[in-house]
């Protein structure tokens, strides 16, 4: 006999919108393993559904949370564009460039110590680099194409003005690139994250194996809010900004 489904307003709200009014949700919805950023456009409900997982048991853990403190929404500061840009940036960007250095030399390591045993890390390695070229040129196009633009149209905002003339003729141009380029970037690492075993050391792993994997579990945590602020927070602001001023 199955299970009566909870009635929750959670159920019928997107992912991203319930990460954007309570952080905290973004803790649950890994546990779950359900895509709260490139698939944030998706219920609950949804997401639930695709990836087999009992809505009731995540509304659970969601209600467990309680009312959201002013903290563990999204923070003051993320209302200017100008702000969140360089959030993004600092953080964000700042995060995938240190970190992947360090990952990139691990999994080299573990892959000529252990990859006779574990010969999914080789596929973890190619992977990895993969991600890692994309991101870099990712970044890269952000920074110098369309970070710029938005950071023109705040101050266009603050001034009174119009819209900045671009290259690209309208920031939804550039920004659907960028969401192309978090969908693949999501693929990436998830299918790292299916041949690790869900980030998880086997029982021989040495301290550089639980290290590496630790990061990249990290790496992941932190992919899923850089795109979600960018995907439901930072572009459709940008956009509807430019329409205003237009």
């Amino acid at each position: 006999m199955a299970r009566p489904t909870l009635i929750s307003p959670f159920a019928d709200q997107s992912l991203g919108d319930l990460v954007h009014n309570d952080g905290r949700a973004a803790a649950v919805f890994e546990q779950f393993g359900l895509d709260f950023c490139c698939g944030g456009r998706r219920t609950l409900a949804e997401a639930s559904r695709e990836q087999s997982v009992p809505v009731d048991d995540v509304v659970k853990a969601l209600t467990a949370l309680g009312a959201p403190g002013s903290t563990d929404g999204q923070p003051a500061e993320w209302t200017d564009l100008d702000a969140l840009v360089r959030h993004i940036v600092s953080y964000h960007h700042g995060y995938v460039r240190s970190a992947s250095p360090t990952i990139t030399a691990w999994l080299d390591r573990l892959v000529e110590r252990h990859g006779e045993r574990h010969p999914e890390l080789a596929d973890v390695r190619r992977l990895f680099a993969e991600m890692n070229e994309d991101m870099s040129a990712h970044m890269m196009k952000e920074e110098h194409v369309l970070f710029p633009a938005i950071t023109e149209l705040a101050a266009a905002k603050r001034l009174g003005g119009r819209p900045p003339m671009t290259p690209f003729g309208t920031v939804a141009n550039p920004i659907r690139m960028m969401e192309d380029d978090h969908e693949e970037a999501g693929d990436l690492i998830g299918r790292i994250r299916t041949l690790t075993g869900k980030f998880t050391p086997p029982d021989d792993a040495c301290t550089t194996y639980r290290a590496c994997y630790a990061e990249l579990a990290r790496y992941e945590r932190d992919l899923h809010r850089h795109v979600h602020l960018e995907n439901h927070v930072l572009f459709p602001r940008a956009i509807e900004l430019e329409q205003t001023l237009g």
